[in-house]
């Protein structure tokens, strides 16, 4: 299973943005440096992307999010050599400001989180506070923690956002885009800023894919 719903066992760690034109604002949590107080609400909710650099040799260009269209058929990015990647939506209550948000999480928060899943000490991570805590200058394997915090029930209050929050906003953020759409994003973002052509950069993303690939390795 590529994308949807999943429980915090079972969400493959192993990372879409909304599409173009679709992201609101105030709906997403964005994580501050330092502490980040929430209630996990929802399952994760899984969904693939690519991250496309127009230059990929550009190191100020960090790479725009596009979801990824192969379970709809094909997908240019996957053709190109490019790999996805696997990330996940949650719903949350934060604590800062008492209101219901979408988390969008990599693998660097979400690996700690089903590690409390799976102990035996915490269990379900929706039956207690987390901390996220960011230090923006740590190395990049510790540049989220998350901690568990005191178990308690949520208010009837809390528990009324919960049951009122909009799945149906997280399952049509995790569906599948079609390949018109990501050749159309890469149309849109090839064409933006100083000219280069579509094969061009593609071509050239191909060859870092390759690079990155065997770096992994």
């Amino acid at each position: 299973k590529t994308f949807g719903e999943v429980d915090w066992a079972s969400a493959d760690v192993g990372g879409s943005r909304p599409r173009d034109g679709e992201e609101k604002k105030d709906l997403f949590l964005r994580l501050d440096n330092g502490d980040n107080e929430v209630r996990l609400l929802t399952q994760p909710y899984q969904y693939i992307m690519h991250k496309y650099k127009k230059n990929p040799d550009d190191k100020k260009d960090f790479g725009q999010k596009i979801n990824c269209s192969q379970a709809s058929g094909h997908c240019p990015l996957c053709e190109a050599g490019d790999r996805p990647k696997a990330r996940w939506f949650v719903g949350v209550l934060d604590r800062k400001t008492n209101t219901t948000k979408i988390l969008d999480l990599g693998p660097g928060v979400l690996t700690p989180i089903k590690k409390l899943a799976s102990n035996p000490k915490w269990g379900d991570p929706t039956k207690y506070d987390i901390c996220i805590i960011v230090d923006k200058k740590a190395a990049p394997a510790q540049y989220y923690t998350v901690q568990p915090l005191s178990r308690e029930p949520l208010t009837a209050e809390e528990q009324s956002l919960k049951d009122n929050f909009d799945l149906e906003e997280l399952r049509k953020r995790v569906t599948p885009n079609t390949p018109e759409r990501v050749q159309a994003s890469l149309d849109r973002i090839n064409k933006s800023g100083p000219q280069g052509s579509t094969s061009e950069s593609t071509s050239k993303m191909a060859v870092a894919a390759k690079v990155e690939e065997e770096e992994d390795e």
